[in-house]
C-alpha cells in the first residue's frame, strides 16, 4: 500500500476524450447509414430512433465478450444455474488450460460455465450434484 496519494492512477485526461471520440465517430456512422438506408426504404424509421438501432448489436458485443459466443442458448448464467464454490484446497484447480476441457467433459456451454477461479456454474441440478459427488 502506498501512504501517499499517487496521482497517475487517477488520470483519465489522456484516454477518455480520444475513446468518446471514437465511439462517438461508430455511432455517428451507424446513425448515417441507418438514415440512408430508412431514406431508401420509404422512412419507415422515426428520425430520433434511428441513433438508437445500434443497441441490440452493443447489447450482442457485450454478450460475445461475456459469454464467448453469440449463441442466445450460452447466455443462460445470466438468468439461471447453481453455482458451485470449489474447495479451498489444491485438489481442484481451473487453469485457461483445462477450463476448455471441464466445459467439453460436462456438456460445453450448453451446460456449464466457469464464473471465476472459486466457482461454476451448472444449468441443471443434477449435472451439479454429480460434479459434487465426483470431485468433493
Amino acid at each position: 500500500m502506498y501512504s501517499h496519494h499517487d496521482h497517475d492512477i487517477d488520470s483519465m485526461d489522456e484516454e477518455f476524450w480520444p475513446v468518446l471520440g471514437i465511439l462517438l465517430a461508430i455511432w455517428g456512422t451507424w446513425t448515417g447509414v441507418v438514415h440512408f438506408l430508412d431514406w431508401l426504404m420509404l422512412d419507415a424509421i422515426v428520425w430520433w430512433a434511428e441513433p438508437w438501432t445500434i443497441i441490440p448489436f452493443l447489447l450482442l458485443l457485450v454478450m460475445k465478450e461475456r459469454f464467448n459466443s453469440l449463441n442466445p442458448l450460452h447466455w443462460w448464467p445470466m438468468v439461471w444455474g447453481y453455482k458451485i464454490k470449489l474447495p479451498d484446497d489444491e485438489r481442484i484447480t481451473i487453469y485457461p488450460i483445462n477450463g476448455e476441457d471441464l466445459i467439453k467433459e460436462h456438456g460445453g456451454p450448453l451446460h456449464i460455465h466457469i464464473v471465476d477461479y472459486e466457482h461454476i456454474k451448472f444449468r441443471r441440478r443434477s449435472d451439479a450434484v454429480m460434479y459434487a459427488l465426483r470431485n468433493f
